[in-house]
């Protein structure tokens, strides 16, 4: 893949990758890699398009692929990085479709549907596109979640037998846990907006609760979900650079690595998940205005002149070196 270098990410952005209709079996000649894998962790495998399809075990920095049914097994998460800057993580006990995926950003288009069968998945979509049918839903067996730029978790209750319809007992949950942007959640029929820091049920066959705030006494499936669905930004100790080196064109980051420092002069913000706020804060120079943003995010306003030491990235934000 080629990369188109941001100035504060670097994506994969040159082109359009279109991979919704292809025949089966057709990935090894006609698809291309949607994204990659950032963080493994447990037992993992991923089911890739084929006659038959064939299941392997899932790599850290291995490549994400349109129809792909990615499943967890107990005490396993797994994160991907999709071209478009979306970041999915999959829960424990858990198995997500690529259901359908088009990334055309010279169109400003991007439309993904993720299918959740089982267990939980957390979503976070930081980029909007308004091209003609652009979209980010997660779907479950009787509901699903259209976000407009926003961090979300969803997930399936299943009733006593493990089954799920209009019939049985159980349920989807979605939790909006961003700062902004609205999530649209459709079932029995209806759709409810839920707003930042505010979370709703729907059982199967119902219209979805009212959002209710994010708050101390939530029930434990939400908190559940939440925390399950958690996954640190930093999968192993190997330096940015050397996983640049090991997966070549597959990350769609620029790191960097030396101890030079970057410069900041031309950044306004960075956001930031909250468990790597500290480090960063201790390398720049001046430090950076810090306000809260949500559960799990901050934003720096960075002083002009500042700098950030080399070899940092904060998931998929990466700083590039200075000549």
């Amino acid at each position: 893949m080629r990369r188109k270098i941001r100035q504060i990410v670097a994506v994969l952005g040159i082109g359009a990758v279109l991979t919704t209709g292809l025949p089966v079996g057709a990935q090894d000649v006609a698809q291309k890699a949607i994204g990659f894998y950032m963080t493994v962790i447990g037992k993992t495998t991923v089911a890739h398009a084929g006659r038959p399809p064939v299941t392997v075990p899932v790599k850290l920095r291995a490549n994400v692929y349109f129809k792909d049914v990615i499943e967890t097994q107990a005490a396993a998460r797994a994160k991907a990085l999709f071209e478009d800057d979306s970041l999915l993580t999959v829960g424990e006990n858990s198995r997500v479709e690529v259901s359908e995926y088009i990334y055309d950003p010279s169109n400003n288009r991007r439309s993904a549907v993720l299918r959740l069968v089982q267990g939980k998945a957390r979503a976070l979509v930081g980029r909007l596109f308004v091209g003609l049918g652009s979209r980010f839903e997660v779907h479950t067996p009787t509901a699903s979640t259209a976000a407009r730029g926003t961090y979300f978790v969803v997930w399936i209750e299943e009733n006593s037998s493990g089954k799920l319809g209009k019939n049985e007992t159980g349920g989807t949950g979605i939790a909006n846990i961003g700062g902004s942007g609205i999530v649209a959640f459709t079932s029995g029929g209806r759709t409810v907006d839920v707003p930042p820091q505010t979370f709703s049920f729907a059982k199967a066959g119902d219209p979805p609760s009212p959002p209710a705030p994010l708050s101390d006494n939530v029930p434990a499936s939400v908190t559940a979900a939440i925390a399950d669905t958690e996954v640190a930004d930093t999968p192993t100790s190997e330096l940015p650079g050397q996983v640049a080196a090991a997966v070549g064109q597959a990350p769609s980051l620029l790191v960097a690595e030396s101890s030079a420092l970057l410069s900041t002069s031309n950044l306004s913000t960075l956001t930031l998940p909250t468990s790597t706020l500290a480090s960063v804060q201790a390398s720049l120079t001046p430090p950076p205005v810090v306000s809260g943003s949500g559960l799990n995010a901050v934003i720096g306003t960075l002083g002009v002149g500042g700098g950030l030491p080399g070899g940092i990235c904060v998931g998929s934000i990466c700083l590039p070196k200075l000549p």
